[in-house]
């Protein structure tokens, strides 16, 4: 008798547990964010990136005037981008400086593994030389990012880029890898981590690159850096999907 009362409560007990994981799993549903949620952060990039200015001028004095370059379908098609900034800068004065600028923004972050230098230039027949974890003070801003040197094929010139990549924020208690929102990632592996997960993936992830002729001194080409994107920390900060002027 004893044991058939237990069998009993566990027969009633069974479809309530059932309905506890049935509310949970609608729940945990209702929480998932979905390509349309996205939708307002990626046109908000794509509208800040078709906008990005063609003459800056930068916190030192000196003014920038950029030049539309072509984008190869071959990098579109591996891309597959939001939206691609690719511009030559040259600045106006006796020396003729040149600063090649490339901000790529991929609603998928893993599109961005190709672009990555040290697949991507090694893999149009470039040396890879050198690499150094560098830090850029853009006033209200720090960028973390990395210094990549490489040489062509017959090592008869080099050039040198400056790279970092930007995480954005993804609204969401229930969404993981906190330290990825609204970030700047020295590094790729930061953006596989971010488009490995299901609550961020459909975000994705932008790519700044600066590349420089060797015959520029450090000093060159920081300024260079920080007068081109000082100007700009709005866009930056849209592609994080932080408030402008925000921290």
């Amino acid at each position: 008798m004893i044991k058939g009362i237990r069998n009993n409560k566990g027969v009633w007990l069974w479809p309530g547990v059932t309905l506890l994981m049935l509310i949970g799993m609608i729940g945990e549903g209702a929480t998932r964010i979905s390509g349309v949620d996205a939708q307002p952060h990626l046109a908000r990039c794509r509208s800040a990136l078709e906008n990005f200015p063609a003459t800056i001028t930068g916190p030192s004095g000196n003014t920038w005037s950029g030049t539309d370059e072509p984008v190869p379908d071959s990098a579109v098609a591996l891309l597959q981008p939001n939206w691609i900034v690719s511009r030559d800068y040259v600045e106006q004065g006796p020396d003729d400086i040149h600063a090649f600028l490339l901000i790529v923004d991929c609603s998928d972050a893993n599109d961005l593994q190709g672009h990555y230098p040290l697949n991507c230039y090694p893999a149009q027949g470039q040396t890879w030389l050198s690499t150094k974890p560098r830090v850029w003070h853009l006033g209200g801003m720090d960028i973390t990012g990395m210094e990549y040197e490489f040489a062509n094929s017959r090592l008869e010139g080099t050039k040198v880029v400056y790279n970092f990549f930007v995480t954005p924020l993804v609204p969401g208690s229930l969404v993981s890898h906190p330290e990825l929102n609204g970030a700047i990632c020295p590094d790729i592996k930061s953006v596989y981590t971010s488009g490995e997960d299901y609550q961020r993936r459909y975000f994705g992830a932008a790519e700044f690159q600066l590349v420089f002729e060797t015959q520029m001194t450090t000093e060159q080409r920081d300024q260079a850096f920080i007068d081109l994107l000082a100007p700009n920390l709005n866009v930056i900060r849209t592609l994080m999907n932080r408030q402008p002027g925000g921290k």
